[in-house]
């Protein structure tokens, strides 16, 4: 019987969010601007984020996987493994293998953590660009370095296109 009430209350719980609409819609809003802007391991150095409000579910979708393959990208890259997965072909073709990736575009400090601070993505939503702070360790000194990283949809996923563009208005 306390199981029947359980779901009867859940299922009036979830009957009034689907007669709310906009609340619904400034929830997932919410969630989605948590989960983008979430801190990742420093301390926040930027306070005002760009308004996601008006971003459709599949937007938010592109942009946290784009985010998701960001992530990947920096773990490959700090174990030297499959890092070119995370490249679109054409880069790819540019390096040797992860080490010259590594020594060209990002030097040989180790990386503590980085946090999203703004993002752009195109109206098709086939390219995502991630503007973002990389905290890094080189000898002993903290740097905090602004980057950039454009994503383009490939298959299921995303692939890193371009390093460091900040062309944005």
């Amino acid at each position: 019987m306390p199981r029947v009430i359980k779901m009867l209350a859940m299922a009036a719980v979830a009957a009034g969010w689907a007669s709310m609409p906009a609340a619904g819609q400034d929830a997932i809003g919410k969630a989605f601007s948590d989960a983008l802007f979430k801190e990742e391991q420093i301390t926040r150095s930027v306070r005002e984020h760009p308004d996601v409000s008006g971003l459709q579910k599949e937007e938010m979708n592109a942009i946290l996987q784009a985010r998701d393959s960001l992530t990947g990208f920096f773990a490959a890259l700090k174990s030297g493994d499959k890092v070119k997965e995370y490249l679109n072909p054409v880069l790819a073709s540019r390096y040797s293998d992860a080490i010259a990736l590594r020594r060209e575009r990002f030097g040989a400090e180790t990386y503590l953590s980085y946090e999203i601070f703004d993002f752009r993505i195109n109206e098709t939503m086939t390219q995502v660009k991630l503007r973002y702070f990389l905290a890094q360790n080189d000898r002993g000194d903290a740097l905090i370095r602004q980057r950039a990283i454009t994503f383009e949809r490939a298959g299921g996923g995303w692939k890193i296109s371009e390093f460091d563009n900040f062309d944005f208005d």
